[in-house]
C-alpha cells in the first residue's frame, strides 16, 4: 500500500477535475461568452450535482499542482455567491479528466498521480479511433456492430474503399464533436465529390483522382485518419439521422444508461453532431415521433439499443479498462442493424443538454459522483483489509 492510499483512507473523498488552462480562465474571469455557452454547462452542474453528494470537488490546470507541497490550487464553485473562487487544495483521491491531460507537461502530471495511487475515473483520456475499431473488431461481442475500416496511411486505401463502396467516410484519428469528418462518393471512373461542413455550413466540391492527396492534407494535415465504410443510416428526408447515449456506472458499480439522444442532421451532411438545437430528440419521443412506432414496437428498439449499449461498454473496459462513463455514438440502419460510431471517454454531454435539458445533465454528474465514491469507499475496504492481515 502506498502513501497516498493510506492518507486516503477515512477521509471526505477529494476529487480533483482535470481542464484546460483556457477554461479554467474563462471560470475565474466568468467571461460572459463561455459562461453563456454549452461547454460552461459541463462545469456549472458538475459543481452543483456535489451538492447532494459532498466530495470536496475542484477544478485545476497542471500549472497549479504542487506535488513538492502535495497540494493544487483549484477552482471551486461558491453555493452562497454563485461565483467561481481559487483555493488551495490537497491532492486529490481521484482524478476526472475532463480535458486536462493532452500536452506532454500534462501527460507527466498525470504519470505522477499514478505514481501516487490516484486512479483516474476513466481507464483512457481519450480513444484513437484506429486503435478503438481494431481492438473491438477483434472481439466477438461486438464485431459485427464494427464497420469496416482501414488506416488511412495512403490513398490506395480511400480508392480500395470507394471502389467497393461507392462512397466512404474519411475521419481523423483523434477528432471529436464531428470535427475532421468528410465524405466521399465516387460519381464516375475519374470523378468524385466530397462533401465537409465548416463553421455549421456544409460545402462539397468534385475532384479527379490527382486532388485527392490535397484534399486530404487540407483537411488532416499530418494527422493520421481512418477509412469507413457507410452504413445505411436511417434518414429524414436528405438528413442522416445517429444517436448519442450517455451511459455510466452509478452508485453500486452497475452500468446505466442515462439518457439516449437522436440527432437529425442537416441535408446531406457527413455528420449529425453538428445540427440545430432543435433536431435533437430524447429517444422515447424520436422513435413515437418521427419512426412512428407503437409502444410495444418502441420498447422492443428501446431494449434492443440498450442492450447493445451495455454490451459496447463492457467490451470497450475488457480492450482499455475500467470507466465511471462512456458517451457512445451509434447509428441504426434500414435494415434495423445497430453500429458503433465512435466512443467518447470525456463526453461534452452537448447531446443530452440539447435533447433533455440541464436537469438531465447534472443527474448525469449526480451519478458520476456516486461512482466516484464508490470507487473510493472500495479502495478503502480493500486498504483495510490489507491492513488487517
Amino acid at each position: 500500500m502506498n502513501r497516498k492510499e493510506k492518507e486516503a483512507t477515512g477521509k471526505n473523498a477529494v476529487i480533483g477535475v482535470y481542464i484546460r488552462k483556457a477554461h479554467a480562465q474563462n471560470l475565474i474571469t466568468m467571461n460572459p461568452e463561455f459562461v453563456n455557452s454549452h461547454r460552461y454547462i459541463r462545469y456549472i452542474e458538475l459543481a452543483k450535482a456535489n451538492q447532494d453528494i459532498g466530495v470536496i470537488l475542484y477544478f485545476f490546470t497542471n500549472k497549479g499542482v504542487s506535488f513538492e507541497k502535495k497540494c493544487v490550487k483549484g477552482i471551486y464553485y461558491n453555493n452562497q455567491e454563485n461565483i467561481w473562487q481559487e483555493k488551495k487544495f490537497p491532492l486529490p483521491d481521484l482524478l476526472y479528466d475532463r480535458g486536462g491531460g493532452t500536452t506532454r507537461e500534462s501527460k507527466l502530471v498525470i504519470n505522477e498521480f499514478r505514481k501516487l495511487g490516484i486512479k483516474n475515473i476513466n481507464a483512457q483520456h481519450y480513444f484513437d479511433k484506429w486503435n478503438l475499431y481494431d481492438r473491438l473488431s477483434k472481439l466477438d461481442t461486438v464485431s459485427s456492430h464494427v464497420p469496416a475500416t482501414l488506416q488511412g496511411d495512403t490513398t490506395k486505401n480511400i480508392f480500395k474503399m470507394l471502389n467497393q463502396y461507392r462512397h466512404v467516410y474519411v475521419k481523423t484519428r483523434r477528432g471529436s464533436c464531428g470535427k475532421g469528418v468528410i465524405r466521399i462518393e465516387k460519381l464516375g471512373p475519374n470523378q468524385f465529390r466530397y462533401y465537409y461542413s465548416i463553421g455549421g455550413k456544409l460545402l462539397s466540391e468534385i475532384f479527379t483522382e490527382p486532388d485527392l492527396m490535397k484534399i486530404i492534407y487540407r483537411f488532416f494535415g499530418d494527422n493520421p485518419f481512418i477509412v469507413q465504410k457507410p452504413i445505411d443510416l436511417i434518414k429524414s428526408g436528405q438528413c442522416i439521422i445517429d444517436f448519442r447515449s450517455e451511459v455510466q456506472k452509478n452508485g453500486n458499480g452497475q452500468i446505466i444508461v442515462i439518457g439516449t439522444t437522436a440527432r437529425i442532421g442537416k441535408p446531406r451532411s457527413p455528420i449529425a453532431s453538428n445540427t440545430h438545437k432543435e433536431d435533437y430528440y430524447p429517444l422515447e419521443k424520436f422513435m413515437k415521433g418521427t419512426m412512428q412506432l407503437n409502444a410495444q414496437k418502441a420498447d422492443v428498439l428501446q431494449g434492443k439499443i440498450n442492450d447493445f449499449l451495455l454490451t459496447v461498454y463492457r467490451a470497450v473496459e475488457q480492450a482499455y479498462g475500467s470507466f465511471g462513463e462512456i458517451g457512445i455514438d451509434f447509428g441504426l440502419d434500414m435494415q434495423g442493424h445497430l453500429w458503433l460510431i465512435e466512443c467518447n471517454s470525456k463526453s461534452a454531454k452537448v447531446a443530452l443538454y440539447n435533447a433533455f435539458g440541464p436537469k438531465k445533465v447534472r443527474q448525469s454528474f449526480h451519478t458520476l459522483l456516486q461512482y466516484a465514491k464508490y470507487l473510493l469507499n472500495k479502495q478503502n475496504n480493500y486498504i483495510s483489509y490489507k491492513e488487517g492481515e
